[in-house]
């Protein structure tokens, strides 16, 4: 039997699955982040289950020494210090896949959207007006949509993407071999320069953190639609934010940021993004693209499986 203590919110199936496998569960999911490595020692916890309300730093592992592995509600451990937790032994499990349907779903909602202007149309319209012309749109059918990170989310758009007749490269640095009917496997160089839209399904590590600046931007195509749904800092917004002006970058679709609010914190970034909101090429949604219902659900299901499958 295992000490349990859950800090997000996570849907029943998962505390109601570990506490009828005999394991013991403390759900708390309005623990406050500075509470919690006091609790697990309190606690004298086996495992820990979070979704992103704290980065598990090498600090905290050394003082919570009862633990023997952490799950993650999501998809990746990029809030997690994996070589602190390999270093003691500790397990590490997330939910991979589990949410990228939804994911898919979020990032083509997006670019529709954006592409024929129904937020804008929407606002028009209740607000008395009937201006047809300013919202006319742009179909996606024959342009080129990049995918970068062809894993579970990456190969969900690219399925998801046949209908509309448009082309699908896609790059990953480790994933090779994946070219097939409706997508084409390519190098990053000739992604960005041929992609009109390009979307990014990668972690955040030392290789992507920043990745999009300002010599990215410049590889890309005029006018490329820009879209992040991945990790907030693979984007380095005070170097790109200029290309909007210029019209180098056409869009900038995100539902992640370096900070979260965007628009909360009292310093330069969030300046940048309150600048960001009111153009009218930038479309934001509070990261959620993974967290539909049926993911949240999900999420859990494949989270219990592997616990109880590997502790």
């Amino acid at each position: 039997m295992a000490r349990v203590l859950i800090i997000d919110d996570v849907y029943e199936s998962l505390v109601s699955g570990l506490a009828a496998a005999g394991h013991e569960v403390f759900y708390e999911p309005e623990i406050f982040s500075i509470d919690v490595c006091a609790r697990c020692a309190e606690l004298k916890v086996d495992g820990l289950i979070v979704r992103s309300k704290l980065y598990l730093s090498d600090s905290f592992f050394n003082q919570v020494s009862s633990l023997k592995w952490v799950g993650r509600a999501g998809a990746g451990v990029d809030n997690i210090d994996e070589k602190s937790a390999s270093e003691r032994g500790i397990k590490l499990f997330h939910a991979a896949g589990a949410n990228a349907d939804s994911v898919a779903e979020h990032v083509i909602g997006m670019l529709l959207a954006f592409r024929h202007k129904l937020i804008l149309s929407h606002n028009s319209v209740v607000s008395g007006k009937w201006y047809r012309e300013g919202h006319r749109g742009f179909e996606l059918k024959g342009k080129t949509i990049g995918i970068i990170g062809y894993g579970h989310t990456g190969s969900a758009i690219a399925r998801k993407l046949r209908g509309f007749e448009v082309n699908v490269l896609a790059y990953d640095r480790f994933n090779k071999g994946f070219g097939n009917e409706y997508v084409r496997e390519t190098e990053l160089s000739d992604l960005i320069r041929h992609a009109d839209v390009i979307s990014f399904h990668v972690p955040l590590t030392d290789l992507t953190r920043n990745w999009v600046d300002q010599q990215f931007i410049l590889g890309c195509k005029e006018g490329v639609i820009l879209i992040n749904s991945s990790r907030g800092e693979v984007f380095d917004i005070q170097s790109i934010y200029g290309f909007l002006a210029t019209g180098k970058l056409g869009g900038l679709l995100l539902d992640v940021y370096p900070q979260e609010p965007p628009l909360k914190a009292d310093n330069e970034l969030s300046q940048y993004f309150h600048q960001l909101s009111k153009n009218c090429n930038v479309m934001f949604s509070p990261h959620v693209a993974g967290w539909s219902a049926e993911s949240y659900q999900n999420i859990s299901y494949v989270l219990l499986s592997k616990i109880l499958t590997d502790i």
